[in-house]
């Protein structure tokens, strides 16, 4: 009896000191400070219907993702799906995927039978060979992103 009790006690004690080291992890005074980040990625000069960005800091802390609308914006978030990225300098990689055969548009369902296909050159899905880099500053960052099949640019409004 005493040893079932021993490993109980253990088991609790382990699984308390768990919750605690989580619950610290993820309180808010841990967080970096972010600045807010939208804007609206285009390509050949249409808005880019479907896919997902991805910030990741020069140096280092956590990255900031987001999907893109329809109507091709989006807004990053870190923490939360709103609340933009850490501050400093970003390597940005941007993906957008269709099903074989697809228009591009978020309807389109990438099935069992063919694997999905970029709809924007593969480079601009590998952080370093995008090109594609942002300064998050304080404060509300505006920042579009203008995608050609050779190289991309980015403009901060």
């Amino acid at each position: 009896m005493k040893n079932w009790l021993s490993d109980r006690f253990t088991t609790w004690w382990l699984v308390a000191s768990v919750l605690v080291v989580l619950s610290v992890g993820c309180n808010s005074e841990n967080r970096v400070e972010t600045g807010t980040v939208s804007g609206v990625v285009t390509y050949n000069g249409d808005p880019l219907q479907i896919g997902s960005l991805l910030f990741v800091p020069v140096g280092g802390g956590p990255s900031a993702e987001a999907n893109i609308g329809t109507d091709g914006s989006f807004e990053m978030g870190t923490y939360d799906d709103d609340d933009g990225a850490v501050l400093g300098e970003h390597q940005v990689m941007i993906t957008a995927f269709t099903s074989p055969g697809g228009s591009g548009l978020p309807e389109d369902v990438i099935d069992g039978d063919g694997a999905p296909v970029s709809v924007i050159p593969d480079f601009y899905g590998d952080l370093e060979k995008s090109g594609l880099k942002v300064d998050v500053k304080s404060g509300d960052n505006k920042i579009d992103f203008v995608l050609t099949s050779k190289a991309g640019e980015v403009k901060v409004k």
